[in-house]
């Protein structure tokens, strides 16, 4: 098998899996952090236990592939150690990622899955813009329509938003799920492009990459916890409200982030980010049976908006004008073709 064949199926499969594992997780989330304060899992421990599964997989992914742990303590030595400009390169995204992390909590704990979902497509937006500055993509004139349809359906769900009856004492305030999605979006948009440009000039391996990502969240996100919940940590125990869902969850969220870079590394942020606008509709099913959802007539138009938005967008890529010289030269071309066939 090529290596272009070998990147088509590893871009296509972690694509769809990455579109399941987004479907999911909002809702896994949801429904785990509605309700009562006592009953709520740490964020912060959630986000350090992340950190230490995504070593553990890659690890594993790379000592079974190489049939050696020698080579795998010295591959992670080459990449971490001996190439620490690399390695400082990806503290900015690290950090930003862990941040994102548990603004995803905080998102969830104010919105409804489905919500959330429709909001965070604002991601296409704030990506698309940051790969035009700064990995000069170009986006075609009916792209930039898309993404202006897209923010208006983005703004008709949140000005038309009220979060459903709940039925549980949980407090809820959509302001500050809006928030912290939108600044979800813009940091995610930056720190996904700039580590585009460091994951594909690298030579280390997307497992390494991964691995060194998680050394750096590691004790960031140690960090996080010891500033914010340590008292209550020590009170209550760190696995607090921890249950079957909360450990698919974690899991889940983990094995998300490795899917993403895959998605990175053997495709780019555009398509990354419209795979997880697909589990829109999957989310909608699951708050529909799980949380009695049920969206009215304006909030079904900014889903159409934004759904529209994603096939205009994905439909219309930008395309090189075509030069003189090249033109000629197909004309010329067709020309000697239809030559040889009129002879025949």
């Amino acid at each position: 098998m090529s290596s272009t064949e070998t990147d088509s199926k590893f871009k296509y499969f972690g694509i769809l899996l990455l579109t399941l594992q987004q479907a999911s997780m909002p809702l896994m989330a949801r429904y785990s952090r509605a309700r009562e304060d006592s009953n709520v899992f740490f964020t912060t421990v959630n986000v350090f236990m992340m950190e230490i599964i995504k070593v553990v997989v890659c690890s594993g992914i790379i000592i079974y592939t190489s049939k050696s742990i020698s080579k795998y303590v010295n591959e992670l030595k080459s990449a971490i150690v001996d190439n620490r400009s690399e390695t400082l390169k990806v503290c900015i995204p690290a950090l930003i990622y862990t941040l994102q992390n548990n603004l995803y909590y905080i998102a969830l704990s104010h919105l409804e899955a489905t919500t959330f979902c429709i909001t965070y497509q604002m991601k296409i937006f704030t990506t698309a813009i940051f790969m035009y500055f700064f990995l000069g993509k170009k986006l075609s004139p009916k792209q930039w329509w898309a993404l202006v349809l897209l923010v208006l359906g983005v703004a008709d769900i949140q000005y038309v938003y009220s979060p459903p009856p709940a039925s549980e004492d949980v407090e809820q305030n959509p302001m500050y799920g809006f928030i912290a999605v939108l600044t979800m979006c813009f940091t995610s948009a930056f720190a996904g492009v700039y580590l585009e440009k460091v994951l594909k000039s690298s030579n280390a391996s997307i497992w390494v990459q991964n691995i060194r990502l998680a050394l750096i969240g590691l004790p960031i996100s140690f960090l996080s916890m010891w500033y914010y919940d340590w008292e209550k940590i020590n009170e209550q125990g760190a696995f607090r409200g921890w249950d079957f869902v909360v450990v698919c969850l974690t899991v889940t969220n983990s094995i998300g982030g490795i899917l993403i870079s895959v998605v990175i590394k053997y495709a780019d942020n555009i398509l990354k980010a419209y795979a997880q606008s697909m589990a829109i509709i999957g989310a909608a099913v699951g708050s529909w049976i799980l949380f009695d959802f049920s969206p009215g007539f304006m909030f079904l138009m900014g889903t159409f908006m934004v759904i529209i938005s994603i096939i205009v967008y994905t439909a219309f890529p930008y395309q090189e004008p075509e030069s003189k010289i090249s033109a000629y030269l197909k004309s010329q071309q067709n020309s000697s073709l239809l030559m040889i066939k009129t002879a025949k």
